[in-house]
């Protein structure tokens, strides 16, 4: 998608309202309002940016902006139910902003329907690593092995401290397994649906997101509290929430690449204005032509059917995203020009790790 302008709008979340609200809160550029842009019965909730400051960031910028968009949506959530856009999304101006909400209509709706009285919080289980390594050196076998090891040259005992290494290695992901599976036990019931995040270091057990009715919130407290009783306070047991339901639903939000479909297009000697019925005519009157009967060589013919194929699959998700809100038919109009193209925008709705 071309630039046309250094300031762009950044894509916070989506939310269900037909009414312009402001934000009192510092987005992505604290000079900038943090604001709603409407179609209809939804609204985007954006503020403005300079595209070309969401690349390349380093760390510490790529945390700062990565605060100000979660701070964001959870300022917003207090108010409204929220669909999360992925972070470092930017669009041209706001009349995509508007292309957005017209084309994704169906889907967001039905997204945030789905997420209405729903939050996500997320439980993360530390341990005392320290304290967890001298309990597993007092176990056996491994207590042993130590013994036999201790006083000798390290040159001499290679292979036993290898396998004294993979002993205490099997024994801590075993005991966080057990861990894991008895605080899981305790949440499932609870959530509508359930992640197991990976663990950011050795320090952390167990890093699950819920998605909570919201009016199970203080059951997830008496829970939490059962809990740190079951372990004996051993555990530091920690809640973050509520918050937009991240892990659940995220909109990731794709420009189509206009060279890509403008060789797509000639590929297939189509016009800028096309049905999808002609579409799929040409691919066909193309396919036909690349029989072996018409190309002597079958690895010509191979390629070639490849590229077409390609080219029709390309148009053919164009086309899709092109259709209107309502319609019965299977036939539409396509358009492939610049400027069409860049204001085509592929939508899908994600999660961020798989189920247990």
């Amino acid at each position: 998608m071309s630039r046309h302008t250094t300031t762009w709008q950044y894509v916070y979340g989506i939310i269900p309202t037909d009414e312009r609200a402001i934000f009192e809160v510092d987005g992505i550029d604290p000079a900038d309002e943090v604001h709603t842009v409407v179609e209809g019965d939804l609204a985007v909730v954006t503020s403005s940016v300079n595209p070309d400051s969401l690349h390349g960031l380093e760390r510490s910028t790529a945390v700062r902006y990565l605060s100000a968009h979660q701070r964001v949506l959870e300022t917003v959530l207090r108010d409204y139910p929220v669909l999360p856009v992925k972070f470092g999304t930017a669009l041209p101006d706001e009349d995509v902003l508007r292309t957005l909400l017209h084309q994704g209509h169906e889907l967001l709706h039905t997204t945030l329907t789905t997420y209405v009285g729903k939050q996500q919080s997320e439980v993360v289980v530390l341990w005392d690593l320290k304290q967890v390594f001298q309990d597993i050196s007092a176990e056996e076998p491994i207590a042993t092995l130590r013994r036999q090891i201790a006083g000798q040259a390290p040159d001499e005992t290679v292979n036993e401290r290898i396998a004294l290494g993979q002993l205490v290695h099997a024994t801590l992901q075993r005991r966080r397994g057990e861990i894991s599976t008895q605080v899981i036990a305790q949440l499932r019931d609870l959530a509508d649906d359930l992640i197991v995040n990976p663990t950011m270091d050795d320090s952390m057990v167990v890093n699950v997101a819920l998605l909570l009715d919201t009016a199970r919130q203080d059951a997830l407290d008496e829970r939490m509290e059962v809990l740190d009783a079951q372990f004996g306070g051993q555990l530091q047991i920690r809640c973050v929430g509520p918050l937009p339901p991240y892990s659940f639903a995220t909109l990731e939000v794709t420009a189509m690449p206009f060279d890509a479909v403008d060789a797509a297009r000639q590929q297939l000697g189509l016009a800028e204005d096309v049905s999808v019925a002609a579409i799929k005519r040409a691919y066909r009157q193309q396919a036909a032509q690349t029989h072996p009967d018409h190309n002597p060589s079958a690895a010509h013919a191979a390629s070639r059917m490849e590229t077409l194929t390609a080219a029709y699959q390309l148009l053919s998700t164009l086309a899709k995203a092109q259709a209107p809100a309502t319609t019965n038919e299977g036939d539409w109009p396509c358009h492939l020009s610049r400027a069409a193209v860049e204001r085509t925008l592929l939508l899908a709705v994600v999660r961020q790790e798989a189920a247990i």
